[in-house]
């Protein structure tokens, strides 16, 4: 079976084609091949890959797709494949995490807590102090501890052009860490 999993941002600009290219590092990592990728731009999510395009091997059965800032219209939608992993894309702030709040009731309502199973809510932070600790407690209370990653902020991811992971933080590869075994363990559990 073919697992899709998208990431969509609450709003432009929260870091979501960044995510993806540290997704892709670390699910490349792996063995059996890179994922297939798709991109709402025209190259922007490549341009940041540090493996670039130049994979030998090809994993056909796992699409990483960057849709960009369309969690609640389209990435909403695209639940209805229960081979459809969401990992929702949204700022460190009361705003951000609102949208995010949003976003998740949504998917409950619509497709139960099956839905929810399949998403993941990475929270960006910027170099400054969001104070949203008692926002991001209220969130896990609501929709389950693991459904939210808070991912700290990091220079190395500041510029554009492709990500150095040598450069990463350690705050960094651990939410990137824990943000991949949480799709690895959907993706064990799809199918069966």
């Amino acid at each position: 079976m073919s697992v899709r999993i998208v990431l969509a941002g609450t709003a432009g600009g929260v870091g979501t084609t960044t995510l993806a290219a540290l997704l892709f590092d670390r699910v490349s990592a792996v063995p059996g091949g890179v994922p297939t990728l798709a991109d709402h731009t025209s190259g922007d999510l490549g341009a940041r890959v540090a493996r670039g395009d130049g994979a030998l091997l090809i994993d056909q059965g796992l699409l990483l797709h960057d849709l960009g800032a369309h969690a609640g219209g389209e990435g909403l939608d695209l639940f209805e494949s229960p081979s459809t992993l969401g990992v929702v894309v949204t700022a460190n702030t009361p705003l951000g995490l609102f949208a995010a709040h949003r976003f998740l009731a949504a998917v409950r309502t619509r497709y139960g807590e099956s839905g929810l199973a399949r998403t993941t809510v990475v929270a960006v932070s910027t170099g400054r102090r969001a104070g949203t600790s008692r926002l991001v407690a209220g969130l896990r209370v609501a929709f389950g501890q693991e459904i939210l990653v808070v991912l700290g902020h990091d220079v190395a991811l500041a510029g554009g052009g492709p990500i150095a992971a040598s450069r990463l933080n350690w705050r960094t590869v651990t939410s990137r860490d824990q943000i991949a075994r949480r799709l690895q363990a959907v993706i064990g559990g799809i199918g069966q």
